[in-house]
C-alpha cells in the first residue's frame, strides 16, 4: 500500500526533571512563589504523581487566563521556580530563579 507523506508532525517534548530528597512543602513553596511573581493569571497547584505539570488556558469574556501547576513529590526548589517564573513571563529578569530558589519554607515536621 502506498504511503501518503503528511505536512503534519507530532512532536512531544520530555524534558529532563530533575528529582531531589529535600523534605519541604512543594506545594507552600509553590503557593508562595505565586504570591511574590503575581501572575496576571488564576493559577491552580495540586500534587502530581509523576512529574512538574503545567496547563495553561485563556480566560473566556472578562475572566482572566488560567493555569493548573501540578507539583510531585520529588520536584526541586529550582524546577518549581523556573516553571512559575516562565508562566509569570519574567525568565529574562537575572537572576530571579536564583533569588526565588533561597526563600525557604519550614521543613516538615
Amino acid at each position: 500500500m502506498a504511503q501518503r507523506a503528511s505536512s503534519h508532525t507530532v512532536q512531544a517534548e520530555e524534558r529532563f526533571e530533575a528529582r531531589s530528597s529535600e523534605r519541604f512543602n512543594r506545594i507552600e513553596y509553590a503557593l508562595d512563589l505565586l504570591k511574590l511573581l503575581n501572575p496576571p493569571m488564576t493559577v491552580a497547584v495540586y500534587g502530581s504523581l509523576r512529574r512538574l505539570k503545567l496547563e495553561q488556558g485563556r480566560g473566556l469574556g472578562d475572566e482572566k487566563p488560567w493555569a493548573l501547576f501540578g507539583v510531585p513529590p520529588h520536584a526541586t526548589r529550582e524546577n518549581i521556580a523556573r516553571t512559575l517564573v516562565e508562566l509569570s513571563g519574567l525568565e529574562q529578569k537575572p537572576f530571579l530563579v536564583d533569588l526565588l530558589c533561597a526563600t525557604r519554607v519550614e521543613p516538615l515536621g
